[in-house]
């Protein structure tokens, strides 16, 4: 059966900014394989804004994102009182109609919260192409949920790729396991301590209980010996005089 073709856009910015909000730490290279698990993946798109305070502290993230796969679109944008504003709208727009029509694909996933897509989405839906929505569903309204084909929820992804590399999902993770083999020896290396504090205990009372020649009696035991000798002749006599 042959797969489906699948085209990935990501809204950088707006993912990025939810997955901060929850202390998430995105894998987007992992994210981009999610995407396209079991289907076809064409391509993949990223639009990332640049900060014209500093247009270079995102330059390790573009690197990473173009060595993951994706065709990076940076834009500089412009100041705003504290803050800077750029906008990436018309541009995600504008790419998703000329792949719909050029590289006509089964699924387009669009991974952002921003309602602003909601008219795209219905026209791209309106010429037989499925629209995905990836997004977390506390930063996402009701009204783009309604009007997509699907819903990916990028905490329950989170989730199951925390749980893949803390070990299979279902099992504990190994530093659980080796806990609890070790609690669970801990008895038995007490026990073994205490066998041994015994066992030289009890060699000490052996030999502080065992006499040494310089206490040994000696009148004593020659005594024991004399009445042993003399009680054997006594019996060799009458052995003699019953034989005569």
């Amino acid at each position: 059966m042959e797969k489906e073709k699948v085209v990935f856009f990501l809204d950088y910015a707006n993912i990025n900014r939810a997955a901060r909000t929850k202390r998430y730490q995105f894998d987007y290279h992992n994210l981009l394989g999610y995407v396209g698990d079991g289907r076809f993946l064409i391509d993949a798109y990223c639009y990332v804004p640049i900060n014209p305070r500093n247009e270079h502290r995102l330059d390790r993230a573009i690197e990473d994102l173009w060595r993951a796969g994706y065709i990076v679109n940076t834009k500089r944008g412009t100041i705003a009182g504290g803050t800077y504003k750029c906008n990436f709208d018309v541009e995600i727009t504008m790419d998703i109609l000329k792949v719909m029509y050029q590289v006509k694909p089964d699924i387009i996933v669009l991974a952002t919260g921003d309602a602003d897509f909601v008219p795209l989405i219905q026209e791209v839906r309106k010429s037989g192409v499925r629209v995905e929505i990836a997004a977390f569903e506390e930063s996402i309204g009701a009204e783009i949920l309604l009007k997509c084909s699907g819903f990916i929820d990028l905490t329950v992804y989170y989730e199951d790729a925390l749980a893949a590399q803390n070990g299979e999902a279902g099992e504990e993770p190994i530093e659980d396991v080796y806990q609890d083999l070790i609690q669970s020896q801990e008895p038995d290396l007490h026990e073994v301590l205490e066998d041994e504090r015994n066992l030289a205990e009890a060699q000490k009372d052996d030999e502080t209980s065992v006499p040494t020649p310089d206490s040994i009696d000696v009148k004593n035991t020659l005594d024991e010996l004399n009445v042993s000798i003399f009680s054997n002749d006594i019996h060799e006599g009458e052995e003699t005089h019953g034989n005569h």
